[in-house]
């Protein structure tokens, strides 16, 4: 009772700081609050009389004591102080002394001539806390209050506001010009879901976590009723991904809004058509004029790209407000001059001066990519509910044509050295570049026909651009192939004539071909950062080579190819010994061995394989790269040898991630596998390495019949892997009898479970099946495994009921959680 005495605060005031100052207090979100005073000793009795009964009742409260001036001062270097001041709110006490501190404050800290080094420092704060929490809004798992476009950033959208321009409501901004009445619509809304996905977020984990992990997207998504499964987790990051733009944006807009005018007034220099120079960019002589003539925002970033010029930031900002109005857009898209400008934007191979140099990036961010191609919104901010798609679709396919940029430049000729040249030599780059922006557009809808939905939508864009119909022609064939080089480079034997034969009735022609690889290689690599392996990038570049040369007249099975191949790994080993076993192993190993690795690493497996004579199987680590390493084993080729293999591996919690298969003869005529794994462990990279001695011991075993592999994945089950949660990944099983001359070809797509690949091997080899040929591709927590399988007789499988039986038997091995 004595604390609500007016004496007792007489000489104290207690504000909220924090978001419970701002008003933004969320679920489980900490009561921050301050006590100024005069006299810390008298303050600090008064605080903890009030302060225990709270925290005994189990109510967080974050508190200080602090006085005027040790606030002001401390606010002068730390920036979590400086915001308190913006934040704070009386709650009792001496209103004067809370609003003398305020007052201060704003003829300090936030005066005129102040305020822009607390809006620096602002900037490199947020910049820092990217680094740590992500740099893009389009993170899988993101912060939804640290990460870029979460709520942080809309703190620093009302801490500008009320520095800047003495706004305490975002919606203020609208009264005094400095947002439209739209932009401030769309940043409501997405406040309001950010905040809203927080609360619920707090809500289902009963703490204060932040982090949207995909465990957390499906509770999230099935109580704010988007449906459960991977469809509601996909609707819901898609609005979250639009909300966080939107807020990124606005912060972005502001800070550069509240820039001051420079101090000397900049020269200008008329260039004609509505433009000026001002200073070093490239500006609009009448930003008014935009309204009138819409094109002029398209001119004004094709003159920048011409003059190697920035555009002028009061003249970006003119476009960014043009293109939320419906009517701007619509007059823009009948333009034929910005379907002109458009064209030849997107196919702009040259350096910019913009943000991660980056063209179309920015023309999104101003809007003018979603005026020009309205069928682009669905798909901004669409995401697939895995863990390889890392990029939504719009960033993903900007990235595309960002990644085709730096090749056609040569600035990945290191890394790329074949696709550069090509790039070069492109003879239709606006064919190619307008493919690249395209080819996900069919993704509006979700759904795996994407390709088909995709040439239907090129039409109508291509069209009301002013493309050519022969280029429209190109561009669609492109856009419904863009996975097909993919998939028969990772899955299929291009080893075999009729794979190559096959591929090439698909593509139009060699400039065709061309196209289609540099624009397969540009959208594998710009999935995730580790999408396009080594592995993948030989073998689509071997079937590149092979299609070409089956056009030139030329057989897709060159030997010219492989001896070059042989040349190169007999160049780096030139001891006497070796080098002998070397011609041999060459001879005996299979030509797509040589198409599918470096020479070095040839020599190396040349090593092993001559180790290996002497001894019944031979298993090593052949190469690192951080966080997978290779292994190689050596054994003799019979009737489940892989099964035998992927259970030690599986027994020793080594997860598969990519496998080479191959047969060959050794000098004592014996037939032996050389099969390759690219593994990772369960801990730190060094794990595989210490996992080895185990891991041959355990094959020890089961060569000698010591133990079955259903008996040592049996004594390890008690050890479990601990995985982070993902999305399911549904499963699918396909025969193909088609595609191989001589085998039938079962590829299954499942989620990626421990020892997932024994079963699958244990059964083919239960079923009395020859695996001649295995490619094991995983991709974030899904997988994709072929096997190219014979009977004993060395015939297709083409009996319904044993097909039938088979796919029952893999199913169940495909959905089984446990080893």
């Amino acid at each position: 009772t004595q604390l609500g005495d007016d004496k007792v605060w007489s000489t104290l005031s207690l504000a909220a700081v924090g978001s419970y100052g701002r008003g933004g207090f969320g679920f489980k979100s900490d009561l921050d609050v301050r006590v100024l005073c005069k006299s810390q000793k008298k303050a600090s009795q008064i605080a903890d009389a009030y302060l225990y009964p709270l925290w005994d009742a189990g109510i967080q409260v974050g508190h200080q004591i602090v006085t005027q001036s040790s606030t002001i001062q401390l606010a002068k270097s730390d920036l979590a102080t400086a915001t308190t001041l913006l934040d704070w709110r009386h709650l009792a006490g001496d209103q004067a002394a809370s609003a003398e501190l305020q007052e201060k404050a704003f003829a300090t800290l936030f005066a005129p001539g102040n305020v822009q080094e607390f809006l620096a420092r602002l900037g490199e704060q947020a910049e820092e806390r990217w680094n740590r929490f992500g740099d893009s809004v389009y993170l899988l798992e993101p912060d939804v209050k640290l990460g870029q476009g979460g709520l942080r950033d809309l703190d620093i959208a009302h801490w500008t506001a009320l520095s800047r321009w003495r706004v305490r409501s975002l919606k203020g901004l609208v009264n005094i010009g400095v947002l439209l009445p739209r932009e401030f619509e769309q940043l409501d809304q997405a406040a309001n879901f950010l905040r809203r996905v927080r609360n619920v977020l707090h809500y289902n984990t009963r703490r204060r976590t932040e982090r949207l992990g995909f465990e957390q997207q499906e509770l999230v998504a099935d109580r704010m009723g988007y449906g459960s499964g991977g469809p509601g987790c996909e609707a819901l990051m898609s609005d979250y991904y639009l909300h966080a733009r939107t807020i990124a944006n606005v912060r972005e807009l502001l800070l550069a809004r509240a820039e001051p005018p420079p101090k000397k007034r900049q020269k200008a220099k008329s260039l004609g058509n509505g433009l000026q120079l001002l200073g070093d960019a490239v500006a609009l002589e009448d930003p008014d004029r935009l309204q009138a003539e819409p094109a002029l925002a398209l001119r004004l970033y094709w003159e920048a790209v011409h003059r190697d010029l920035p555009v002028f930031r009061l003249s970006r900002d003119a476009i960014l407000r043009a293109t939320t109005g419906d009517d701007f857009c619509e007059r823009l898209r009948q333009s034929e001059e910005a379907a002109r400008l458009f064209r030849r934007l997107v196919r702009v191979v040259r350096k910019v001066r913009f943000k991660r140099n980056s063209l179309l990036t920015e023309l999104h961010d101003v809007g003018l990519v979603l005026a020009m191609i309205p069928e682009f919104k669905p798909v901004v901010g669409r995401v697939h509910h895995d863990i390889y798609h890392v990029y939504t679709v719009d960033a993903h396919s900007i990235a595309a044509v960002d990644r085709m940029r730096a090749l056609v430049r040569g600035e990945l000729s290191a890394e790329h050295p074949i696709a550069s040249r090509l790039g070069a030599e492109i003879a239709r780059p606006h064919v190619l570049f307008m493919a690249a922006l395209l080819h996900d557009i069919g993704k509006d809808i979700g759904g795996r026909q994407h390709s088909e939905r995709g040439v239907e939508l090129c039409r109508v864009i291509l069209n009301r651009l002013g493309v050519a119909e022969h280029d429209i022609v190109e561009i669609q064939h492109l856009v419904l192939k863009h996975l097909r080089m993919y998939h028969v480079a990772s899955r299929r034997d291009i080893d075999d004539p009729g794979t190559i034969e096959s591929f090439r009735a698909e593509v139009h022609g060699p400039e065709g071909l061309k196209e289609l690889y540099l624009l397969t290689l540009c959208d594998v690599a710009t999935t995730s950062p580790q999408a396009l392996t080594s592995w993948k990038e030989r073998m689509m570049e071997e079937l590149y080579v092979r299609t070409l040369r089956s056009f030139e007249g030329m057989p897709a099975r060159t030997e010219a190819r492989a001896e070059s191949l042989r040349e190169a790994a007999r160049a780096l080993c030139p001891a006497s010994g070796e080098r002998a076993f070397l011609e041999h192993f060459l001879s005996v190993v299979p030509d797509r061995y040589l198409y599918a690795n470096e020479p070095e690493d040839i020599v190396a497996h040349s090593r092993l394989a001559r180790q290996s004579q002497t001894r019944r199987f031979m298993t090593t680590v052949l190469t690192h790269d951080a966080p997978y390493s290779e292994v190689g084993f050596i054994t003799d080729d019979k009737p489940g040898a892989l099964a035998m293999i992927t259970a030690v591996l599986a027994a020793n919690r080594l997860r598969v991630v990519g496998a080479q298969l191959y047969s060959w003869v050794d000098e004592h005529g014996r037939r032996r596998v050389l099969d390759l794994f690219w593994v990772r462990g369960a801990d730190d990279p060094a794990s595989v390495a210490r996992a080895l001695p185990r891991v041959e011991s355990d094959f020890e075993k089961l060569l000698g019949g010591e133990i079955s592999a259903d008996q040592l994945i049996e004594q390890r089950r008690g050890s479990k892997i601990s995985e982070r949660p993902a999305p399911d990944v549904p499963t699918t099983i396909i025969f193909d009898n088609r595609s191989a001359h001589a085998h039938t070809i079962i590829e299954v797509a499942a989620h990626d479970r421990p020892g997932l690949l024994y079963r699958l091997a244990k059964t083919l080899a239960n079923a009395g099946l020859e695996v001649a040929l295995a490619k094991i591709n995983t991709e974030g927590n899904a997988v994709a495994d072929v096997f190219y399988v014979s009977d004993h007789e060395g015939k297709k499988l083409t009996e319904a009921n044993q097909v039938e039986e088979l796919h029952h038997r893999l199913r169940e091995a495909a959905q089984r959680n446990t080893l």
